[in-house]
């Protein structure tokens, strides 16, 4: 079965998404010099993820990896990338606190495991299984870093 040009398009979303959040968490990592390395090293996982995800892409134009995109919609995705995009904007221009920044990188992650995106995709090679592992355990590594993180900051406030 060949991949749709709308599966393509969330795929490729997906992709975007992530460069995004890279691009988002890189810009905190400039501007919250005491959490520097926690952002910096959140991007760069996002970074690898948005690889990843052109990898099984690769993998599902070659019918090596089959993707059901199950409830995800291009139109669901442009609300979450057209916010994220604007978040962005206002990051570069630095209007967010560390914890505000934190909040909303705590409310993106969260939502990409209730969403489940990464399960989306099936295969039979234990190599890319083990890769669609890594980047579900590493989301949800990316919650509870952040989720420490704000903990740990609401704890100094105190």
């Amino acid at each position: 079965m060949s991949l749709q040009a709308y599966e393509e398009k969330i795929i490729r979303q997906l992709i975007h998404q992530e460069k995004l959040l890279a691009r988002l968490y890189a810009t905190f990592s400039k501007q919250f010099s005491q959490y520097q390395e926690f952002w910096f090293k959140l991007s760069k996982e996002e970074q690898k993820h948005s690889k990843l995800v052109e990898k099984l892409l690769e993998a599902v134009k070659n019918e090596k990896v089959h993707f059901n995109e199950g409830k995800i919609k291009t139109y669901t995705l442009n609300a979450f990338i057209t916010r994220l995009e604007d978040i962005l904007i206002k990051a570069e221009a630095g209007e967010f606190s560390l914890t505000s920044a934190l909040a909303i990188a705590s409310d993106y992650e969260s939502s990409l495991i209730e969403k489940n995106v990464f399960q989306h995709f099936d295969s039979l090679s234990d190599k890319i299984k083990s890769k669609l592992e890594i980047l579900h355990s590493e989301t949800q590594k990316h919650a509870n870093q952040i989720r420490n993180a704000k903990k740990n900051l609401n704890n100094k406030a105190f």
